[in-house]
């Protein structure tokens, strides 16, 4: 395999805070290809880098920045990745549907962009909309017929969770001309054994060390 990425899952989470320009930064400062974050719209048409469903008891989206604020939450918005965009892939993972038109207006222009998410409906109307940078498909399990799936979706790139990735899967996936890229694998004997079965690459907490042994192969 000529090329095997490494992707810091969040950035760098055990560096830097995940989900923070510092986080991405340290996954671009060891090595990594790139990285992984999670987006997410506040009531208030917000677009910002954040995880969880809920804040306390609230859900993150009945939330607005300044409910945020007010409860000393300090997070990234989206824009801070435009520059950031061009050092490595940046896989956006967009925890839900709806906002496709912001998130379009956001990112159309950056370079080594992939939007995925597991709400698949969301890169259904990407795709409907024809937007110019790549999709993918996030995961969990076993997909019935997945390769087809994700074709009808417009997803050029699968996003599964490791432990349900094995060579059947990569090899339909390649065919069709598909990229693999688990997440979230952090031993080596996962990186091995993904790495062996022809995977794109990997998404991982630990981007430093998998760039150390991804280099020791190369």
């Amino acid at each position: 395999m000529s090329k095997f990425l490494i992707l810091g899952h969040r950035g760098s989470p055990f560096k830097a805070r995940e989900n923070t320009v510092a986080s991405f930064e340290a996954a671009l400062a060891a090595g990594a290809d790139g990285f992984e974050t999670d987006l997410r719209l506040l009531s208030d048409r917000t677009a910002i880098l954040y995880h969880d469903d809920d804040v306390g008891d609230d859900a993150c989206e009945s939330l607005s920045s300044r409910d945020f604020a007010e409860r000393g939450l300090v997070v990234d918005q989206l824009d801070v990745l435009a520059k950031l965009a061009g050092r490595g892939t940046i896989v956006l993972e967009v925890k839900r549907s709806k906002w496709e038109e912001i998130l379009v207006e956001h990112i159309s222009k950056w370079p080594g962009i992939v939007v995925a998410s597991f709400d698949h409906t969301a890169i259904a109307e990407l795709h409907r909309r024809d937007v110019a940078f790549p999709l993918g498909i996030t995961f969990t399990g076993a997909i019935v017929d997945v390769v087809a799936y994700a074709k009808r979706l417009g997803a050029s790139w699968l996003f599964p969770n490791f432990h349900y990735v094995d060579r059947e899967l990569v090899e339909g996936a390649h065919a069709a001309g598909l990229e693999v890229m688990p997440w979230t694998a952090n031993r080596q004997s996962d990186w091995e054994r993904l790495r062996e079965i022809g995977c794109d690459g990997v998404i991982t907490d630990f981007p430093d060390r998998a760039v150390q042994w991804n280099a020791r192969l190369r």
